[in-house]
C-alpha cells in the first residue's frame, strides 16, 4: 500500500537567536517529518524603525537598514539550509511587531504549521512577558510548533 504524502506549507519564524538555531536543527533531525516535501516559508522580522525617527531619514536610507539587519539573520538561515541541501523554501522579510507579522505571513502564505523557537520560560512566564510565541499561539488557528 503507498504511503499517502501532501504538500504542506511549514512557516519557520527566524531571528537569529540561539532559539531560532534549535528550532532549524530540531526540524533538519526530523526533516522526513517537516522539510522533504514540504514547503518551507522562512519569515524573519525586523523590528521597525520607530516613526519619530524614520521621519528624520530617507526612505533608502529605512530600506537599506532592514535589508542589512534581515541579511545578517537570513544569510546563515540560507547557508544552513543549502549545507543540508535543502532548496524547498522561500524567504519573506517584514518588518514591524514581531507576532503579528509572523500571523500575517502564516495567513498569506496559507502555511498549515507555524515553527518557533521559544526560550523556554514555561508558560506562565511566557503569559507574563506577552511573548511572541504566546501571542501567536493565542491569535492563530493553525497549528504551532515550539521548540526548545
Amino acid at each position: 500500500m503507498g504511503r499517502i504524502t501532501g504538500l504542506m506549507k511549514i512557516l519557520i519564524a527566524v531571528d537569529g537567536s540561539a532559539y531560532t538555531q534549535k528550532a532549524l536543527n530540531y526540524l533538519l533531525a526530523n526533516r522526513a517529518m517537516f522539510v522533504d516535501g514540504h514547503e518551507l516559508v522562512i519569515v524573519h522580522v525586523c523590528t521597525g524603525v520607530h516613526g519619530h525617527v524614520a521621519r528624520h531619514l530617507s526612505k533608502q536610507v529605512v530600506d537599506d537598514y532592514y535589508a542589512e539587519e534581515s541579511a545578517k539573520v537570513l544569510d546563515p538561515v540560507k547557508a544552513l539550509l543549502a549545507q543540508n541541501n535543502v532548496s524547498n523554501f522561500t524567504v519573506d522579510q517584514r518588518h514591524g511587531h514581531a507576532a503579528e507579522e509572523i500571523l500575517k505571513s502564516a495567513t498569506a502564505a496559507h502555511a498549515q504549521l507555524i515553527v518557533l523557537g521559544t526560550h523556554g520560560h514555561g508558560i506562565f512566564g511566557r503569559a507574563l512577558m506577552g511573548s511572541v510565541a504566546t501571542k501567536v499561539i493565542s491569535e492563530t488557528d493553525t497549528s504551532v510548533l515550539l521548540v526548545q
